[in-house]
């Protein structure tokens, strides 16, 4: 008998030895977890660095969560599960300043061909004989500096190319930067655009010293944006590290200068830093060995570039090219090679996005490409593995293009390890619902289930709330898995009708955040036509084809009793994609889903637009913030009543629209070419007026 006892005291003893024991290797599992989710979000939201795919940030937080659910007594207030939408909120906050012209990107190109194809054929069917400035493309941060009367008065980033982050506090604290302009012949408004960067020496610098908090940075670029966005700052001289290089100039209210050379004189005379590795040339092959020289020897400079820009140096045939909405038709940026790296594939992912269709995702051993490490990469489809004869257990080349997105260029086939090679298995159920997977004519897998399968109603949903779609705050991408996992949610209706009781049911949401929630699904949701249709998801309908549509069609009842000949006759519409609206139209359960969806959304139809109102086809600039209404609802109320909406000020604006904070440029450039002016009270008369 007490043989007996003895043997159970020992097992109990056992059993609390490991429960105690799996209870410290899971709190040290899981403050780990939290120290990596915490890191990530740094580095995505203060280093603008991403060094994770969404697919492994959300594998991890998934991870994190089961485990704090599995042992809630390790839960804290700190962890990245109870900081609801932490991911989408900046850690730092700075204004934000709109730019007086916008400030855009450039175009690029990484071949010779392209070159001539994309850049100088176009330009030399317009404009006969020309020459070019060469300028270096430096690896920073572009930013927009505001002199008033020779004095800087604010400094911005890119931001959207309309919108940037007013970071003067610390472009003051950078030392070639000068706060007064020198000589006297400078014009009293002038914007000044140029480049933050860190030298190779000061980066190493930076990360040996770590000054005081701040933790390793993965690239010189990454540095750059993380000391321009630090808000508070013990070490003050962590500021002398950056270094900065004008290339231009934006609005200016005085000097007309004749040629993109004189703008980089006239800029180092005011005091303005400029690079010395600037040159004109007449000819093509000039410039193709002036980017084969610098190609060759980059890594002889002391600070990191990724290309050469060319610019048409004669600023009248600058504008006589013009922009489009996104970058100069005189510019453009020829970069080098992307740097490729040889890895180990381990395993191919496959993925179910919101039409069904199945993408491989190839996870490898880390490489680090610039200073970003990578181990997942797309590989479109699985015409894509049979290209590349691609097995488990291959040498793969990976290329980041354009130094951004990881691709798989190419596999190294090592004799040695031919056996050890492994076939992809191309799966013929869906990994997320196991519905049997069809093949389209093209080879291209999809999953038939439609929102029946929980990863495309995940995947659907996600882009039935964004911005470009029905613009739905509050609820984001991780609620919405917790919704479809848990069975709550089946459908966009679902989502609308959203209410109390079902949002109970989801873990860390608290009742702030459910009635924020409620309140944004409240007031029926108010969308374009072309928004609407953009909503339903159907295959091969991007964004532009809707907006065709929505111009042909004008109404959904039309749209609706179409037929296959009429959508063929449409500009710019496929066979593929009449085939897939008219497949859409035609059945019933789709008309059903959006009968129901109307009684929740109001689509906006252009015939609704009162032609007489005050501002139809007025073309506004808004500057300044306003108390009453925010800036995204103002802009938006504009456009249902037919205005036209510029970021910048010209002959042919109409209205400036005032608030308070104004930019002073722009109230001198309104007021110089005899602008009407009218403020927020007017405008919300005005809108009350058309309701």
């Amino acid at each position: 008998m007490e043989k007996k006892n003895l043997k159970f005291y020992i097992i109990k003893f056992i059993n609390i030895l490991y429960k105690i024991y799996k209870l410290f290797y899971y709190k040290k599992k899981i403050i780990n977890l939290r120290k990596k989710i915490l890191n990530y979000n740094y580095k995505y939201h203060v280093l603008n660095s991403s060094n994770i795919l969404d697919y492994q940030y959300d594998k991890l937080f998934s991870k994190l969560e089961k485990l704090e659910n599995l042992y809630p007594y390790l839960k804290n207030k700190y962890s990245p599960t109870k900081l609801v939408g932490a991911r989408y909120k900046s850690l730092i906050f700075f204004k934000k300043i709109y730019h007086n012209i916008p400030m855009l990107s450039l175009n690029n190109v990484f071949h010779k061909n392209d070159l001539f194809k994309k850049f100088f054929l176009p330009i030399n069917k317009i404009i006969n004989k020309s020459n070019f400035c060469c300028e270096l493309k430096f690896d920073g941060i572009a930013i927009n500096l505001l002199y008033n009367n020779g004095i800087l008065i604010s400094a911005a980033t890119r931001g959207d190319g309309f919108i940037g982050e007013n970071i003067i506090k610390n472009i003051l604290k950078i030392k070639n930067i000068p706060h007064v302009l020198k000589g006297e012949n400078f014009p009293k408004i002038l914007e000044i655009r140029g480049e933050i960067f860190i030298t190779k020496k000061n980066f190493k610098k930076l990360n040996e010293q770590k000054f005081g908090k701040y933790k390793v940075f993965s690239n010189t670029r990454s540095a750059a944006y993380g000391i321009l966005k630090i808000n508070k700052c013990i070490n003050k001289k962590i500021f002398n590290l950056l270094n900065f290089y004008g290339y231009g100039i934006g609005f200016t209210d005085k000097i007309i200068f004749l040629n993109q050379q004189e703008v980089l004189t006239k800029l180092e005379c005011f005091g303005i830093p400029i690079s010395k590795y600037t040159k004109v040339y007449y000819s093509y092959d000039k410039i193709i060995n002036f980017y084969k020289y610098f190609k060759k020897n980059r890594n002889l400079l002391p600070y990191n570039i990724d290309g050469i820009v060319i610019k048409i140096n004669n600023i009248k045939k600058q504008n006589i090219l013009g922009y489009t909405n996104h970058a100069p038709k005189w510019a453009i940026a020829y970069k080098f090679p992307s740097q490729e790296k040889l890895t180990l594939l381990k395993k191919i992912i496959f993925q179910i996005g919101r039409t069904g269709v199945i993408t491989p995702i190839a996870n490898f051993n880390t490489v680090n490409i610039n200073g970003v490490n990578i181990n997942f990469a797309t590989l479109y489809n699985i015409n894509e593995i049979k290209r590349l004869n691609l097995k488990i257990g291959d040498y793969i080349v990976i290329q980041r293009c354009g130094d951004v997105i990881p691709k798989v260029t190419n596999v190294i086939i090592n004799k040695k390890l031919l056996k050890k090679r492994i076939s992809i298995s191309i799966p013929k159920l869906c990994p997320s619902c196991n519905s049997i997977l069809k093949k389209t004519l093209n080879n291209i897998l999809y999953c038939t289930a439609g929102l029946s399968c929980k990863d495309q109603l995940k995947a659907y949903l996600k882009h039935f709330i964004s911005r470009d779609v029905i613009n739905i705050n509050f609820i984001g991408e991780k609620l919405i898995n917790k919704l479809v996992d848990k069975n709550l949610i089946k459908n966009a209706i679902d989502l609308l009708n959203l209410n109390s009781n079902v949002l109970s049911q989801i873990d860390n949401l608290g009742n702030k955040s459910i009635n924020k929630i409620l309140q944004s699904l409240q007031d029926k949701q108010k969308v374009t036509f072309n928004k609407f249709l953009f909503s339903l998801g159907i295959p091969e309908m991007g964004i532009v084809t809707c907006y065709h549509i929505s111009l042909f069609f004008k109404t959904l009842e039309k749209f609706l009793n179409t037929n296959l000949t009429e959508l063929r006759s449409i500009k710019n519409i496929g066979k593929k994609t009449s085939l897939n609206i008219f497949n859409f139209i035609n059945k019933q359960n789709n008309i059903n889903i959006i009968k129901n969806l109307l009684k929740k959304i109001k689509i906006i139809y252009p015939k609704n637009i009162l032609k007489k109102n005050y501002f139809y086809q007025k073309k506004i600039t808004i500057t300044g913030k306003f108390i009453f209404i925010t800036r995204f609802n103002l802009v938006k109320k504009l456009i249902i009543l037919g205005a036209i909406i510029n970021n910048y000020i010209s002959k042919k604006t109409d209205i400036l629209i005032l608030g308070t904070n104004t930019t002073s440029s722009k109230l001198l450039k309104a007021t110089k070419l005899n602008i009407k002016m009218i403020n927020e009270n007017k405008i919300i008369s005005l809108f009350q007026k058309y309701k």
